[in-house]
């Protein structure tokens, strides 16, 4: 069938049809989920041989966005090249694990999964695994049933491996009450703080020096290659607006698409299972569950047996009430049997992967033919959706032809009715307007649009945003003039004197009290003043941690001397250290106390181990990034 016959046709029934199965497509799965079908599965890396698709590349940057956005990051400072790197890694490293496990045997049975499921409180209503908040909480977080299945499994797999190494570790109790010491040691620490800002006050920088600088450094002070832009934009959600319907065509449009609008017959089902596991065996749970089905048939309670008998504990407590569900939520061999029980009749014991079941069913509510008035909103909704979505795709697909056979934007903003519209004057990292998206700003640059003149390629902003390109004026990186950049670079070198000038400082006064220099003439003649600082701790609040860690990592002075050294502050400043009367806490032999340390130190040390082997892991792998 041609493009054209099938625009020819877009008013029939049959593209109607079309039309209904790509919305529950997009109901289902998502915008994503049409491109998938319909194009190769591209790989970002590979891994030993086994694909890093582009799709779950896609898929998890996309949900480490959701993540960041959710934490209250703003949309403008997510580093998107950064996120995609960290993204890629991670997807890397759990593909190294994904096969390590496989090699292992390493496996995570359906059921463990299911009961899994089943008790997390956040698919729950009531204390009752709910299928419709099952679906709601996964497609808020960007899954499907099935990918939630599996990434839940490869997660169980990856702590397995990481529990199993983590079991490994431990530490003896002379290391464990060592270790303690030394975490408890406090040090009297003083130290003298070089100020690199009021040094460069004093720094003498001459005109000569910051015009050599400038001469030699000219591409540390050029202005942004810029691009100012007209573009055309094409926004699924503008149609669907856009969209005017009559009642005859959401009459029609219900009849046709009138299953979609029913609802199923729902039950309310209540179970008690007898589980086989490591501990009961088959014939030992057939043997319990015979017993309470005859205890039933003789008069007893069903409800009362399933909260002294029953396996499934969430239930169990409900008297093994599962609430109403439609069909397609429990396991086949359980479901078969429940649907076809009549109101009120418990059926014989049932084997299901689980184990042994008695079923009852405690009401029915019955299937619902829809009405057109009760789901009007729905309907019309949809079939805007619908219209919009078919005006979208024919329209995005003319905007690309006209891309490539006009050469400005004229034509397309008139045969389409999408305004012409300008960004102004853009660099390359600005984070705002069409360009903020990283697609939208190669074009730009692009040697067809900058170099060529040509329209872009039409652009795909996200798969319901389209736009089309086409350079207006460009204007090419510049050297700055002296004049405007003189006072910047006077204070630039003014500064990188001065903290050379801090470390020289530093490293005198540290060879001063080496040598035995009084501290307070140290300090005096350099114009300074000690800060002291008792009993100091690791992590010590009100100090530096770069002069913390420094002052812990000095040797422990004799009784009566002291350590000194300096090291450089991340805001340019230089800190000359003295530590003296160095005392390890004496470590308590608590049984309870180091059994507990022990623990702990050696959950860290296992942690550690297990970092290392996941980097033997892609060590000895054979790993290719499509972009290397």
């Amino acid at each position: 069938m041609s493009i054209q016959s099938l625009r020819d046709k877009s008013d029939g029934v049959i593209a109607k049809i079309i039309v209904g199965l790509i919305i529950l497509v997009f109901a289902l799965f998502g915008m994503g989920s049409i491109t998938t079908f319909l194009t190769p599965v591209a790989k970002v890396a590979t891994v030993d041989g086994h694909d890093v698709t582009q799709q779950e590349m896609e898929i998890a940057v996309e949900r480490g966005r959701r993540m960041m956005l959710a934490q209250n990051v703003a949309p403008a400072d997510i580093d998107e090249d950064k996120l995609r790197q960290d993204v890629l890694q991670d997807l890397i490293n759990r593909k190294l694990l994904t096969i390590a496990g496989e090699s292992m045997g390493l496996q995570y049975s359906d059921k463990r999964l299911d009961e899994e499921i089943v008790s997390t409180p956040v698919f729950q209503l009531n204390g009752v695994f709910d299928p419709g908040q099952f679906q709601l909480v996964l497609g808020g977080a960007g899954y499907t049933a099935v990918t939630y299945r599996e990434e839940m499994r490869r997660d169980k797999t990856f702590q397995q491996l990481t529990d199993g190494l983590r079991a490994t570790a431990f530490l003896t109790e002379p290391q464990v009450l060592r270790t303690s010491s030394l975490a408890q040691q406090t040090r009297d620490v003083a130290y003298l703080r070089i100020d690199v800002d009021e040094l460069a006050k004093t720094m003498e920088v001459s005109d000569a020096d910051v015009r050599a600088h400038y001469d030699v450094n000219q591409a540390d002070y050029m202005t942004a290659e810029t691009v100012d832009l007209n573009y055309v934009q094409l926004k699924r959600g503008d149609l669907v607006d856009a969209v005017e319907l009559t009642d005859a065509e959401l009459q029609t449009f219900f009849e046709e698409t009138r299953d979609t609008y029913a609802e199923d017959e729902r039950r309310r089902i209540a179970h008690i299972l007898i589980e086989v596991n490591d501990q009961v065996s088959a014939s030992d749970a057939q043997a319990e569950i015979d017993e309470v089905y005859t205890r039933i048939l003789g008069g007893e309670d069903f409800a009362s047996l399933a909260k002294t008998y029953s396996s499934d504990l969430g239930s169990a407590e409900n008297g093994g009430d599962l609430g109403f569900n439609a069909p397609g939520t429990f396991v086949e061999d359980f479901e078969q049997v429940a649907y076809d029980l009549g109101l009120n009749e418990m059926s014989k014991p049932v084997r299901t992967e689980f184990g042994f079941h008695l079923i009852k069913v405690t009401d029915i509510e019955a299937a619902k033919a829809p009405e057109f008035a009760a789901v009007r909103e729905r309907v019309a909704s949809a079939l805007r959706e619908a219209r919009a979505e078919a005006k979208f795709v024919q329209v995005s697909a003319r905007m690309s032809e006209l891309a490539f056979e006009t050469r400005d934007l004229v034509e397309i903003s008139e045969e389409l009715g999408l305004p012409i519209q300008a960004t102004g004057a853009v660099s390359r990292d600005t984070d705002e307007g069409i360009l903020a998206n990283p697609l939208v700003a190669s074009a730009a640059f692009s040697t067809e649009v900058l170099l060529d003149g040509n329209n872009s390629n039409l652009i795909e902003i996200d798969p319901n945003d389209h736009v089309v390109l086409h350079l207006r004026e460009y204007q090419p990186k510049e050297v700055k003039p002296l004049a405007e950049v003189a006072g910047a670079i006077h204070a630039r070198l003014a500064r990188e004197r001065a903290s050379q000038l801090a470390e020289n400082q530093a490293r005198e006064m540290v060879a001063m009290l080496e040598s035995g220099s009084v501290a307070r003439y140290v300090a005096d003649k350099f114009g300074l003043a000690w800060t002291v600082v008792a009993a100091a701790q690791r992590g010590q609040p009100g100090i530096d941690q770069a002069i913390n860690k420094r002052a812990f990592s000095l040797p422990r002075p004799q009784e009566g001397n002291k350590s000194v050294g300096f090291t450089l502050l991340e805001d340019g400043d230089a800190a000359v250290i003295s530590v003296t009367n160095v005392q390890n806490k004496e470590a308590e032999n608590d049984l309870q106390d180091v059994a507990m340390l022990a623990r702990i130190l050696a959950s860290q040390q296992g942690t550690g181990d297990f970092l290392e082997w996941r980097e033997s892991l892609a060590e000895s792998a054979t790993i290719k990034r499509t972009n290397d």
